[in-house]
């Protein structure tokens, strides 16, 4: 008796697939999602200080020589910054990650 119960089971399950199409209408898909409005963010202030600490980094480094610390770095951003208003905090933050990784490039003998 069970054996036929169970057999009664397996062949309901086939069934319970996906629902066919209807009289040739395909199955309505899911509206694609909306799409993230994203604030352009101004990047040129970072990629200026950036490219102007780089070089100063360079030129500052020597083999062997210790990493400055980031406050050094920042006490030099803020005197190359001076009173130029296009040389925001963005700026200067570019200034001190490009003038560590310039000496850093320097100190560690990077090509």
């Amino acid at each position: 008796m069970k054996w036929r119960i169970s057999w009664a089971l397996v062949a309901l399950l086939p069934g319970c697939g996906k629902a066919p199409e209807v009289a040739g209408i395909p199955e309505a898909k899911a509206p694609p999602p909306p799409a993230a409005r994203v604030v352009p963010v101004e990047t040129h202030p970072f990629e200026d200080g950036y490219e102007t600490g780089y070089a100063q980094g360079l030129g500052t480094g020597r083999v062997g020589a210790k990493m400055p610390p980031v406050a050094a770095a920042e006490e030099l951003a803020r005197a190359a910054a001076g009173q130029d208003a296009e040389r925001t905090e963005r700026w200067q933050r570019g200034f001190v990650d490009g003038y560590l990784d310039g000496f850093r490039k320097v100190v560690t003998g990077q090509k």
